[in-house]
């Protein structure tokens, strides 16, 4: 063995030492120099938080539905009520939707039942004035004309009831701007405000 093997040898024993030392009996260990990255810092009010909707949607504006009832007559020519929905998001009034529903009625549906109406299809609303005491609907000459008496006390009991079960308020008629004393042109006497003894002697 040369001088330079032997040199070699002692190198390589030297190195194990070392490696052994600093590996079992050295508290630290091994120190590998390492660079120091910092954490960038983050505002947690900065943090989307994922259970909130982040976009604001507009709520669809709920229907709020009323039912009214209304009077129409039957095969027989007695009254009978049928119902109409009032939508408040619509109407301002869902009293006065029902006297327009009255005026208009009966729907095809409702004929195709035998349904009709002594009120004559030419009669028009020229007002329905709703106070915090009363209430004054004012029909147009229509409402009075032909027909012959017995017709003129089912369009007027059709009138009072449809009144009496959308308000508890006083209710009076007009005709043509003048409150009602006489209906029809057989001179049928009516007592104000409607009740269902308005036409009685």
């Amino acid at each position: 063995m040369n001088s330079s093997q032997k040199l070699g040898i002692f190198c390589l024993i030297v190195i194990t030492i070392v490696y052994v030392y600093f590996s079992f009996f050295s508290k630290d260990g091994f120190h590998f120099p390492q660079k120091n990255y910092e954490t960038p810092a983050v505002n947690i009010n900065d943090v989307p938080n994922p259970e909130e909707n982040t976009t604001q949607t507009e709520e669809p504006q709920k229907q709020s539905v009323k039912n009214v009832k209304i009077y129409v007559t039957d095969s027989n020519g007695k009254l009978r009520s049928v119902n109409r929905k009032c939508d408040t998001s619509r109407e301002k009034s869902c009293f006065t939707f029902a006297i327009k529903e009255l005026i208009s009625a009966p729907t095809q549906w409702e004929k195709n039942k035998g349904l009709s109406s002594e009120i004559p299809s030419n009669t028009k609303i020229l007002s329905v004035r709703e106070g915090s005491n009363n209430i004054l609907i004012d029909l147009s000459p229509a409402f009075e004309s032909g027909g012959g008496a017995e017709s003129t006390y089912i369009r007027v009991y059709q009138l009072i009831k449809t009144a009496k079960a959308n308000t508890n308020l006083p209710v009076f008629l007009y005709i043509n701007g003048k409150q009602a004393e006489v209906i029809g042109g057989e001179g049928i006497m009516i007592k104000q405000p409607l009740t269902e003894r308005s036409l009685d002697d």
